[in-house]
């Protein structure tokens, strides 16, 4: 719990960093004294130190959220060679490998332009210390010549493995939520 809300929250370490620091003024304005004045100061300048300090590490979580992230512009931006540089050799989607969601997943992005990609809910669990596993909500906007979906909702589970200093994808389920209740993937890359 503190891990994550100094490394991870920003926002609830940034007011959490304030509210010590109004705590301090408030003792401050009834004692008076240099020791308080000092505490004051301190604290001042702990505030962007301690706010520098959040956002200058990466914790695992945030290198996973990242990860799914740099895949989702990938995505956005229908660059296929980006998104295969981060699949593992012994990828699986629904029984399809590598080879085959790469064809499905390049005439998908050829039919179909992606939009405005966001990613949100994400947990991420790490079962051993090389491997995680991102279950996350994308939404984004699909268009093709012939149908164009707002907002439209999916659910994902990534199960990646560490490379050296960067992440890879050995699997992807698809989790069914409405309206479109995608059962595996092969539903989402019909061609």
């Amino acid at each position: 719990m503190i891990y994550t809300l100094l490394f991870e929250n920003l926002w609830a370490w940034a007011g959490l960093l304030v509210a010590l620091e109004f705590s301090l003024v408030v003792i401050w304005s009834r004692r008076r004294t240099r020791g308080t004045a000092r505490a004051v100061w301190i604290g001042m300048a702990m505030i962007p130190a301690g706010l520098g300090l959040s956002m200058l590490i990466e914790t695992p979580r945030e290198s996973v959220v990242a990860f799914c992230w740099q895949l989702a512009r990938a995505v956005d931006e229908g660059e296929v060679s980006a998104i295969t540089s981060q699949l593992a050799d012994d990828f699986q989607a629904d029984g399809i490998d590598r080879a085959a969601f790469i064809e499905r997943l390049e005439q998908a992005l050829t039919r179909f332009r992606v939009d405005q990609p966001r990613l949100g809910r994400f947990e991420v669990a790490f079962p051993t210390e090389r491997s995680a596993t991102a279950t996350l909500t994308a939404t984004c906007r699909l268009r093709s010549a012939d149908a164009f979906f707002d907002r439209l909702p999916t659910r994902w589970r990534l199960t990646l493995r560490r490379d050296g200093d960067s992440w890879q994808v050995v699997k992807i389920e698809a989790i069914p939520i409405p309206p479109l209740n995608l059962r595996d993937l092969r539903d989402s890359l019909r061609s």
